[in-house]
């Protein structure tokens, strides 16, 4: 075991000069590194999103969108390739630097740009710090305020826009909806005029007049059964009473017919009527006329007379109760065909009479949400409701962000004795010659008497030498240009 240590102690010394050199060159990286970096400025801002400044309970906003959204949204807008680009090119972040491609521009803006969202709860308000970093201090405070600017910008256009499409979606939904309501009204009112005759509202009028028409008819028909009998006895009478048949003259059986004509208008109308005074005038024509025929040489049998006026008067009664049986006939016809269609149309005007409810009730609620959406709109025109507004806009950083030029010199010497601890283990690792008499007895299996050390000739040893300090001086001058390589 103490042979062992001592193997590698030596080892060690044998190694030691190559591995100070790396632990020199890793020493050298670092200090080089933190003395070379250019500094870096950071300047950053808060913005704080606050809540609508009119109660929910009073005005309902129609922006459903929530803060933390918005500003995800407006996260995303920001860090487009089309914004980074313009944002470089109009604050010079990238000057001096004409070999970058816009891809390499848009990753270095990304590169530089930090952007953390606190969300809150009902107990923390949402906060949100834009950073940039850049050499230039007053380029790194230009482009936060940027950023700012286009965060306040875009969130007022998502609400305001947001508002403004509910508020035009409802304006079209109640012009469509009044459109369509004054389409089913005028079917309504076309069905109806085409169907007066057969609505249901006038369903139970229709039954009452049916069955009172009914009741006429059967009215009329038994009058005219008594009407028939009794002239059939009249007849009878006057052909048994008399020894010839009565007869009526022409003047006779049309003065009858004038008196029974103004009858039967007396009971309808006035003495005033210009009917009834024409029939009177007539009547008394007839009578002037039949007078000087009748005078004390003419004999005229009474009871003939008066048989021939009752029978006339009996006939008139009874073409009278026919046509007016005639009439009310085609009235029940009439009203057969319209009770029977009542049903069908009073299923149809039920249909359309609930289409129009239904549309109406989505126009009166479409007219509701149009309200309540243009207040909803005029709130976030006036700047009313939800907004973003900036707590802290970024200033110009007097002092440099970065880098931590300790960590980079602490960070090179570590590397660098890393570098110099694998160099030992690998060359130890990878060298499999035999060179102690343990590895004889480990190799080949076999116990050695004596060992004699290998003497190198002078030649090995100068050209080892050589290699060395080659090595060296390689090192020494690609050190400073690599240092000059990263700085620019």
């Amino acid at each position: 075991m103490n042979s062992d240590i001592k193997f590698y102690l030596k080892l060690l010394i044998k190694r030691l000069p190559v591995m100070m050199t790396l632990v020199a060159i890793g020493c050298t990286i670092g200090l080089g590194l933190a003395l070379t970096v250019p500094p870096t400025y950071r300047a950053e801002a808060r913005l704080l999103v606050e809540s609508a400044q009119i109660p929910n309970q009073m005005v309902i906003s129609t922006v459903q969108t929530s803060a933390d959204k918005q500003l995800q949204i407006i996260e995303e807008r920001l860090m487009t390739r089309a914004n980074m680009i313009e944002t470089a090119n109009k604050f010079g972040v990238f000057d001096g630097r004409d070999d970058l491609t816009p891809d390499e521009i848009a990753r270095g803006m990304e590169t530089l740009t930090s952007i953390q969202l606190a969300q809150g709860d009902s107990r923390r308000a949402t906060v949100m710090e834009i950073a940039f970093l850049s050499e230039d201090p007053q380029v790194a405070a230009d482009v936060v305020n940027e950023f700012v600017t286009l965060v306040e910008s875009e969130s007022a256009e998502i609400r305001q826009e947001e508002a403004t499409e509910t508020a035009e979606f409802f304006e079209s939904e109640v012009a469509r909806l009044s459109a369509e309501l004054s389409q089913k009204s005028a079917a309504i009112v076309a069905f109806q005029e085409a169907n007066k005759d057969a609505l249901p509202g006038e369903q139970q009028y229709r039954l009452t007049r049916q069955s009172q028409l009914q009741e006429r008819l059967n009215i009329m028909s038994r009058e005219i059964v008594t009407q028939q009998e009794q002239r059939n006895r009249l007849v009878a009478l006057g052909t048994t009473g008399g020894n010839q048949q009565v007869t009526l003259s022409a003047e006779q059986q049309q003065l009858a017919n004038l008196r029974n004509q103004l009858s039967s208008a007396l009971s309808v109308y006035s003495e005033s009527n210009p009917r009834v005074r024409m029939l009177r005038a007539q009547i008394k024509q007839l009578e002037e006329t039949i007078a000087p025929n009748s005078g004390p040489d003419t004999k005229v049998d009474p009871l003939q007379t008066v048989l021939k006026v009752q029978l006339s008067d009996i006939d008139s009664r009874i073409r009278f109760l026919k046509e007016d049986s005639k009439a009310a006939e085609a009235e029940l016809e009439a009203l057969r065909i319209a009770i029977e269609k009542s049903p069908e149309n009073a299923i149809r005007l039920a249909a359309l009479d609930r289409d129009y409810r239904n549309i109406q009730n989505q126009y009166n609620q479409a007219v509701s949400s149009l309200a309540t959406a243009k207040v909803g709109e005029s709130v976030e025109v006036q700047g009313k409701g939800e907004k973003v507004t900036v707590i802290e806009r970024a200033f110009t950083p007097s002092n440099p962000s970065g880098p931590n030029r300790r960590l980079i010199a602490g960070g090179g010497a570590f590397a660098g004795t890393a570098l110099a601890v694998l160099f030992f283990v690998v060359t130890e690792l990878l060298n499999r010659a035999i060179r102690r008499p343990i590895d004889l007895t480990r190799g080949l299996g076999i116990q050695p008497l004596a060992t004699i050390p290998y003497i190198e000739p002078a030649n090995v040893v100068r050209r080892r030498r050589f290699a060395q300090i080659a090595m060296l001086l390689m090192i020494v001058i690609a050190v400073p240009f690599a240092l000059w390589a990263l700085h620019t």
